[in-house]
């Protein structure tokens, strides 16, 4: 049992609404739901059960693929008892969801803001399952803040009885987590704080270092990290700063790893190599998987991509910050992060991705010259260490490789587009952290 588990489950029953400090990626997902589920069932008649026409539970998540993962696991948990439980998220349409919950049991659903509230404010029969919803969890409460949906929480709240539990779990906890806890739960809330006051947030477990290197230095670099990884035990998340960014890389590296096949192909090819967009790349061995995973991608497609990359023992995760929290990818070892998150925070959540459940992992922070100070100001009680470029054995053949995809790459049109846009999208990132120099 974990701390936060200890610290939530050996309250049972719970009758009090909670706000619990929990850092992610230590088991609080069946801390919020076994409590809920038994409050659940303690407040509904033999009569409600067996009809299962209302939601007992709303589980609200900031992302797609957290809240498919919360559902998952709480399909698991459930699975001897007769309720059903329901995800409805954006970018999938709406019908379907609809109609599943129009010819099914109503009794748990987790969701996203935006199509929560959606149906919430449009479907007439989602209102009536909705109006008697026992238990409220905001999970990730930190993150659906810094994502701006604020608003969509207090609407959410108001929607829903003011007679319900509220369960709110939260990395951090700020003044604006306290502001949107005194709207949503009820007066006298029991804080439950299971992160230890002496610990940094981050596994120990998992080695930390950081490169500062020229950006006509990075890409080379990033070739030659990730192929040494791969080539020993390699599952590889790469953080992007932006979706644009996170397109342009996954293409460069398509054609600078040539038979590294992506998440559009079906097998691995034999005969042939696989074609970049912009040309056929030299033949070369085939290696690890390469997929890639923004918020530009379909929710069929996220979730295709999520579940395969779980599913396969090798492979490179090219992905922008909608893989950074909460969401479980069994096998990580190294997590490369390409220029500066936009907080501390931030960079302990993509970190989570790898030394999870107990597992070794290792941590890497690449960044230009005027990021250094990221480290310094953000990151001074964190064991991070500072690499040396040169450590990695960057050859001239690896950069005249690289250079050239890039200027193949950059004499297509399309990849000249896709270069203005990650360009532009970087400075607007720049911008809204504050690292322009």
């Amino acid at each position: 049992m974990s701390k936060v588990q200890e610290a939530v489950l050996t309250k049972l029953p719970l009758s009090n609404d909670f706000l619990v400090k929990a850092k992610t990626g230590t088991g609080k997902t069946l801390a919020f739901l076994i409590p809920a589920v038994e409050t659940a069932l303690k407040s509904l008649s033999p009569q409600d059960i067996k009809a299962g026409r209302q939601c007992s539970i709303l589980i609200v998540s900031p992302t797609r693929e957290l809240a498919k993962q919360i559902a998952e696991e709480a399909r698991r948990l459930l699975r001897f008892l007769p309720l059903k439980v329901h995800c409805l998220v954006g970018g999938e349409p709406k019908g379907p969801q609809i109609r599943l919950l129009n010819s099914n049991r109503c009794d748990v659903v987790v969701g996203t803001p935006g199509r929560l509230n959606d149906m919430l404010e449009n479907v007439r029969d989602f209102k009536y399952q909705t109006s008697q919803v026992k238990v409220l969890i905001l999970d990730e409460a930190d993150q659906l803040l810094d994502m701006g949906f604020s608003e969509e929480v207090r609407r959410i709240t108001s929607a829903l009885p003011p007679d319900r539990q509220t369960l709110l779990f939260s990395a951090t906890v700020s003044q604006d987590i306290k502001k949107i806890a005194a709207q949503s739960m009820r007066p006298q809330y029991t804080f439950i704080d299971a992160v230890d006051p002496n610990d940094v947030n981050t596994n120990l477990q998992t080695k930390q270092s950081y490169i500062v290197a020229d950006y006509e230095e990075q890409l080379v670099l990033m070739r030659n990290i990730i192929e040494n990884k791969v080539k020993v035990n390699g599952k590889i998340m790469v953080f992007c700063p932006t979706t644009k960014a996170t397109m342009l890389y996954s293409e460069l590296f398509r054609s600078i790893l040539p038979n590294w096949i992506d998440e559009m192909d079906d097998e691995r090819p034999r005969s042939r190599s696989r074609h970049s967009r912009f040309g056929p790349p030299p033949q070369r061995r085939a290696g690890p998987k390469i997929f890639e995973l923004h918020s530009r991608k379909s929710q069929v497609q996220r979730t295709r991509i999520s579940d395969e990359f779980r599913r396969h023992p090798l492979g490179i995760l090219f992905t922008s910050d909608v893989s950074a929290r909460g969401v479980d990818y069994p096998g990580v070892t190294l997590v490369l992060q390409v220029g500066v998150p936009s907080s501390r925070e931030q960079y302990i959540h993509r970190l989570g991705r790898t030394g999870r459940a107990g597992k070794e992992g290792e941590g890497l922070l690449l960044m230009a010259p005027f990021e250094e100070s990221f480290v310094k100001m953000e990151l001074p009680d964190l064991p991070i260490q500072k690499l040396n470029e040169k450590d990695l054995e960057v050859t001239d053949d690896h950069r005249k490789e690289v250079k050239d995809v890039a200027f193949k790459i950059a004499d297509d049109s399309d990849g000249e587009d896709l270069l203005h846009d990650a360009y532009m999208a970087y400075l607007g990132y720049c911008e809204l952290c504050s690292i322009i120099p």
